[in-house]
């Protein structure tokens, strides 16, 4: 009865402290992402792996984000972000690794095509949705003909890094732009067992 009771206490203390965990790195990337919608640039800096600047200063991603957001032609800006489900942590080599998915709108306005003739912004805009179409699919995108903007909806996933070299959870984006340094970063073998469905 005593093993039974102490085998018992001890997987208690086991899922409690992974619901700990994992509460506390949903709020860490709920904030990660509301920096985002807000165009907080430094916040969202703040919270990215350290290694992500090995390939790009942080003064240089900076630029980058303040360009995107904010060109003479287009500006971009983030609806909403949402973190929709986070895994189990993995640990290897003394690093904790876990997935976060999330769900973002993005809306794109196309500031520079909004004084063109009225037949030249609704050949644009169905061309913009066509492309958004065949990237995210047609049921993720809506176009607004007044505004001449997109809406993407798009679900997407990021690494959520422990590493005892730095404060608190940070985190890398999981996608095309990202995997080369990503699969520098995360061992594949946690890539593999952390994006399991």
């Amino acid at each position: 009865m005593k093993l039974f009771t102490t085998l018992l206490i001890s997987l208690l203390f086991t899922l409690s402290s992974f619901s700990q965990s994992q509460a506390e790195i949903r709020k860490h990337a709920q904030t990660y992402y509301d920096y985002m919608t807000n165009q907080n640039f430094d916040g969202v800096l703040d919270y990215m792996y350290p290694k992500v600047f090995e390939v790009a200063s942080r003064e240089q991603m900076k630029a980058g984000m303040e360009q995107m957001f904010s060109s003479k032609d287009m500006t971009i800006e983030f609806v909403s972000n949402n973190v929709t489900s986070v895994t189990d942590n993995k640990v290897y080599e003394g690093v904790t690794y876990a997935a976060v998915f999330y769900n973002s709108k993005m809306r794109m306005t196309f500031v520079s095509e909004k004084d063109k003739p009225e037949e030249d912004r609704k050949g644009f805009l169905d061309f913009m949705k066509a492309t958004m179409d065949s990237q995210f699919g047609a049921d993720n995108v809506t176009s607004d003909f007044k505004t001449m903007s997109l809406v993407v909806n798009m679900d997407s996933s990021m690494f959520a890094i422990k590493d005892p070299k730095y404060k608190d959870w940070k985190f890398i984006g999981n996608d095309d732009a990202m995997k080369q340094l990503v699969d520098t970063i995360v061992p594949e073998k946690i890539r593999t067992d952390l994006l399991k469905k």
